[in-house]
């Protein structure tokens, strides 16, 4: 078992360093999973607004695959560590996504912080659309992150 200064100078080491993940698109069965699991399905039924368009991804859909898409690029690169939704700092809808769009996932490390028994972890989440320069979404999202084998007090 790795002592915890080592821990904590390995989490520390990819501060600044950007992972990129895997592109993904989300296609109509997603979106409609996603209407159906947060109710939104019930909320605005038979509702249509002419402005908004069809195929445009809701903000939320787009946050909602952070935990994911973060697993898949960073995996369990650092000492064997799990981790726990600390919550989110700030969190921006800059550009649309729409159905089939290509979207590139990436992370940075912001901050490094300890709190037993384990450590909070800034990073800031970017998703951009294959092609462009602006990005979609911008999240700063905080990860309580704990050595495997570590169990909290309920």
């Amino acid at each position: 078992m790795p002592h915890p200064n080592e821990i904590e100078q390995a989490l520390r080491a990819t501060i600044g360093q950007v992972t990129t993940g895997e592109p993904f698109c989300l296609s109509n069965d997603d979106v409609d999973h996603f209407e159906k699991g947060t109710w939104l399905d019930k909320a605005y039924p038979d509702e249509s607004v002419p402005e908004f368009p069809d195929t445009l991804i809701e903000g939320f859909h787009l946050l909602s695959m952070l935990d994911a898409t973060a697993r898949f690029a960073l995996g369990d690169s650092v000492h064997e560590m799990w981790g726990l939704n600390y919550g989110l700092d700030k969190v921006r809808f800059v550009s649309q996504v729409h159905r089939g769009d290509r979207i590139i996932p990436s992370f940075e490390t912001v901050e490094v912080v300890p709190k037993h028994p384990g450590y909070k972890l800034l990073r800031r989440c970017t998703f951009t659309v294959e092609g462009h320069s602006t990005p979609a979404m911008v999240a700063d999202w905080w990860v309580f992150a704990l050595e495997r084998g570590t169990f909290l007090d309920q």
